[in-house]
């Protein structure tokens, strides 16, 4: 192992940034779900509503949120290609919420071309993230078919 002096990053920093991304990319579904709500509801959270004449005089107002079906993506895995060199392990010691103490190694890693890919960037990281339909959280699922189960027709 090298004896070459600490580059300032460890394995748990990449494994930190791979969390973020993780972080990130649940993010962007939630916005999607939010931006949902925000389109078929006006600016005093009441649904917004179509008049739609069912027969002869009677009409009833249909919640647009009633007339789609939400769904979006979850991310359903995540593979990450990286090849890192060991550059200095440093011994450190923790206490545990028990009080214990605990030595572990923190590696001080650097980005390295690996065995297998000769001409890759060392600084890149291959990430895919593989995502796949999700049903909607289980409170829009609730909001439709609560707004579903209360349109009543009116006479005209």
């Amino acid at each position: 192992m090298s004896t070459k002096k600490n580059t300032g990053q460890t394995l748990t920093d990449i494994a930190k940034g791979v969390q973020y991304s993780v972080n990130a990319a649940q993010d962007v579904v939630e916005k999607f779900y939010i931006g949902l709500l925000d389109r078929y509801f006006d600016d005093d959270n009441n649904p917004i509503t179509m008049a739609m004449n069912i027969s002869e005089g009677v009409t009833i107002d249909v919640p647009l949120i009633t007339l789609v079906t939400p769904t979006g993506l979850e991310l359903e895995e995540l593979e990450v290609d990286m090849s890192l060199r060991v550059d200095g392990v440093e011994t450190k010691q923790e206490v545990t919420k028990a009080g214990h103490q605990v030595k572990r190694a923190s590696l001080d890693i650097s980005f390295s071309n690996g065995t297998n890919k000769p001409g890759k960037d060392p600084n890149m990281i291959d990430l895919k993230m593989k995502f796949k339909k999700g049903d909607a959280p289980e409170g829009i699922q609730r909001i439709i078919e609560n707004f579903t189960t209360n349109v009543i027709p009116k006479d005209n």
